[in-house]
């Protein structure tokens, strides 16, 4: 088989006057895929070539996997059916022939080339209309560079009309796709084409149109190796920091087979954990690491294996980030024993090594600049220990994902946050564990335990909940593993079944997800003068055929937790279609539907709801792309006056009249002011009860996304959304006081996600002398509203004036989600009533 082989010499001399310098008068040219791991090929730069010219693109992002390295195939100096046919073999059907045309900016290309370089640490996208070089040593990105065609460059904030894999792009191909493991959805702007990779190309072969240099090295993935240093132990290798002092070396080691699995997800491959079996004395070092595979190294636990390779410190999709050590490029591995014992657990609570519980890091700069580690912190704790076997007893689930959690879901994967036996005090009214941001505590003790390929017997169709006890003890491996969202994370993973597990999941076999009746409920009586208030983020609920039946449960959940309250408040509200850049932006359907699903029956039977919704700007204000999310409320009519006064466009400000009422009825919130730009802006209804004025706005302020993480390398962590937080809380603010000023009589009620924890900057500026926060009501340990990676906290909130303050009757979360599998949403809602 003749890969690459280039028949012709003459292109050489022509190549550096143009990038067209190819004819179809020239010689044939054998197009293949040698050398796809380090630099382009001909066959990805025909391919990409032909999806740029015939759709007048800017850039053609295109997976090298979909490429055959099996194929070389003639490209003559004249097309026929019957060449074009040939060349089509080289390249992916099916599915996998889908490409969807977007809007990514330079900055955004190079993100996703950078990531997808990393997943492999080979080539992993094929171009046209652009070039890259990238050079890695250790793991690391050394220097990168990326250009227009022509050498122009790739400007970090211009916009570049891009093609890229839609097998690759959402679930349904690729597993994780650039979904998840790239987090597109704030990389890719979607339109509405999608387009065929190889009717492209026969359109590009029977055209007239030059081809350019087929030769030419688009693209190129190097990696250096540095000194060969002969034998190091693992915890010499591992060293007493968080980043191994022979990064980027050759090393030989030894060390007893702990774990080892085939990488099922993407980029697939075979990873091993060795540990040494003669550790030093120092705490610090860790005696466990990983060693990855291309190929099935035919290895099984309790082997001892001497092994050859180059150090690598992996890292995530992140910048700034913490690494895992590993032994990769291996060059050597021989089996030295068989059959021996493993060696034994470290083991972590009580009766062993306490876990630190407060602070993820008291380090203040990169973490992989700190010269040794701190075991007091909780970072340092868990590298000391990556790679080891570790021991724990009765664990309690305190956070879950994946799997059963939500609603109708049967997810492949489940991921338990657990709280090992270790003194803690700070549980939730339901025995999860309450964060404390105020002085950013996030439990660093909680373990992350993992379903997947190097986990065995955790069953994704066990239905566990908040405050569950897994009795006995549980053996696993301490490891710093890249999650399905391109991040990394401390994993206690399961290479031998455990007896403990196996326990719960057989004595839970029946147990099927809690009705919403054996759920919290609202217990405020109803009464003739009391208003009751609610808000619930709805996550992300269309009207659309898939989502029906969430949305008819919502709606029972909304009679029978909520017992259907007054005024609703509605986050996070799509279009009528969901996910898809078709239609328009109207929600009518959806809140129609909700409505129409809401039973007539025991607190809800004399309910009329309607509907209060204004429309955004199709594809403007964020959120799932396609899906046009807003705030919405519903109100019932049979209780409450609202008249509507006009109708407002998404961007036409909203102003108190003399009288105190508002100009557009409903109306929304500063819609032009910059701190909403391209974000959901709030929306503000005014209504009678009992003759009195009531005010409402609800609210969906912009998410913790871009903050860095407590497993980044760089601490303090670094919230740079409250910025944009503190802007819309101020704006929102200035809204009240102008109620205030203009109607003293009337009754304000500010709700909805501000994606804000209680204390945060943010919303001390909505509680800056006009608004109280009713979450402050209630006992600490019941402050919460979501559950994020096994830490209950609070991001929902009722903000009341003083006039509704001296009318309150009771405020409540209820928590129908948070400590429950099959959540209906990843929020819970909250509710207050007042006396009239």
């Amino acid at each position: 088989m003749i890969n690459l082989l280039i028949l012709f010499f003459s292109l050489f001399a022509l190549s550096s006057c143009s990038d067209k310098s190819y004819t179809y008068n020239q010689e044939n040219l054998i197009i293949g895929s040698e050398g796809l791991a380090k630099r382009s090929t001909t066959a990805g730069n025909l391919i990409t070539t032909a999806i740029q010219r015939v759709h007048n693109l800017d850039v053609v992002l295109y997976p090298s996997d979909f490429l055959s390295t099996s194929h070389a195939n003639l490209f003559r100096s004249q097309m026929n059916s019957q060449t074009i046919d040939s060349l089509s073999q080289i390249y992916a059907s099916g599915d996998k022939d889908r490409f969807a045309i977007g809007n990514m900016t330079g900055r955004a290309i190079k993100t996703l080339i950078r990531q997808r370089t990393l997943e492999k640490y080979s080539l992993d996208l094929e171009v046209a209309g652009a070039s890259y070089d990238i050079m890695i040593s250790g793991g690391t990105i050394i220097s990168e560079q990326y250009n227009l065609d022509g050498n122009r460059p790739l400007i970090d904030e211009q916009n570049y009309l891009v093609a890229i894999s839609q097998y690759f792009l959402r679930p349904g191909g690729v597993f994780p796709p650039y979904q998840y493991r790239n987090n597109i959805d704030g990389l890719f702007r979607e339109t509405n084409k999608k387009i065929s990779a190889s009717e492209s190309l026969t359109a590009y072969l029977k055209s007239n149109e030059e081809a350019p240099f087929l030769a030419k090295i688009r693209a190129r993935v190097q990696k250096t190796k540095g000194a060969n240093l002969g034998f190091k132990n693992i915890h010499t290798i591992q060293g007493i920091s968080f980043l191994s002092p022979f990064r980027g070396d050759q090393v030989q080691t030894q060390g007893i087979v702990t774990a080892i699995a085939r990488i099922e997800n993407y980029p697939g491959g075979y990873e091993a954990y060795i540990q040494s079996q003669y550790p030093d004395s120092d705490d610090r070092t860790s005696e466990g690491l990983k060693l990855y595979f291309d190929e099935n190294p035919s290895l099984s636990i309790g082997q001892l294996v001497s092994v050859a390779g180059t150090v690598y410190e992996e890292q995530d999709n992140g910048t700034n980030t913490l690494t895992a050590t590993s032994l990769r490029d291996i060059t050597f591995l021989k089996v030295l024993a068989s059959d021996l014992s493993l060696p034994d657990p470290i083991v972590l609570g009580v009766d062993g090594k306490i876990i630190p519980s407060k602070q993820h890091s008291s380090y203040r700069g990169d973490l992989n600049f700190k010269p040794s580690l701190n075991l007091k912190d909780g970072l340092d704790f868990w590298e000391s220990l990556e790679g080891m076997r570790v021991q724990i007893s009765n664990p309690r689930v305190v956070g879950f994902r994946g799997g059963k959690e939500g609603f109708d879901d049967d997810k492949r994967h489940i991921t338990l946050f657990l709280s090992p036996e270790n003194g803690r005090k700070n549980f939730t009214s339901a025995g999860g564990v309450m964060a404390t941001p105020d002085l950013e505590l996030f439990n660093p003790d909680i373990m992350t335990l993992s379903s997947g390929d190097l986990t065995v017997g955790v069953s994704e169709k066990t239905v566990y909940n908040i405050g569950d006890i897994i009795e006995g003890s549980i053996e696993g491996i301490m490891t710093f593993t890249k999650n399905l969202f391109g991040e990394s994370e401390f994993l206690f993973q399961l290479p031998q079944a455990s007896s403990a597990i196996a326990s719960f999941e057989s004595s839970r076999s029946a147990r099927t997800i809690k009705p919403l009746e054996e759920r919290p409920i609202f217990l405020a009586e109803k009464s003739e003068r009391k208003l009751s208030i609610a808000a619930y983020n709805i996550k992300n609920l269309s009207a659309i055929n898939g989502d029906e039946k969430r949305l008819e449960e919502t709606a029972r959940m909304i009679n029978v937790n909520l017992k259907c309250p007054d005024i609703l408040g509605l986050v996070e509200i799509q279009d009528f279609n969901g996910e898809d850049f078709s239609g328009n932006s109207q929600a009518k359907q959806t809140i129609d539907k909700l409505i129409e699903f809401i039973p007539k029956e025991g607190s809800c039977s004399d309910v009329d709801y309607r509907a209060v919704n204004i429309d955004p700007l199709s594809h403007r204000e964020g959120g799932v792309p396609g899906a046009n999310i807003r705030v919405a409320l519903i109100y019932n009519q049979n209780r409450l006056d609202f008249t509507q006064n006009r109708a407002p466009t998404p961007l036409t400000e909203t102003l108190l009249e003399a009288n105190g009422d508002l100009n557009f009825n409903p109306g929304r919130v500063f819609p032009n002011d910059e701190a909403f730009a391209n974000s959901r802006k709030s929306i503000v209804a005014q209504f009678k009860f009992k003759g009195e004025d009531v005010f409402v706005i609800v609210n969906h302020f912009n998410s913790k996304l871009g903050d860095t993480s407590h497993f980044s390398a760089v601490q303090p962590i670094h919230r740079d959304s409250e910025i944009r937080r503190a802007k819309m809380a101020q704006a929102v603010n200035r809204f009240t006081s102008l109620i205030e000023r203009r109607n003293p009589k009337s009754h304000i009620a500010v709700i909805g996600d501000f994606n804000a924890y209680l204390n945060e900057v943010p919303m001390s500026f909505l509680e800056n002398d006009v608004l109280y926060n009713l979450m402050r009501t209630i006992p600490e340990n019941r402050r919460y509203t979501t559950n994020h990676n096994g830490n209950s906290q609070s991001l929902d909130y009722i903000f009341v004036n003083k006039n509704f303050k001296n009318r309150l009757d009771q405020f409540d979360v209820i928590q129908v989600n948070s400590d429950f599998m099959g959540r209906l949403s990843d929020h819970d809602p909250i509710i207050s009533t007042f006396n009239f």
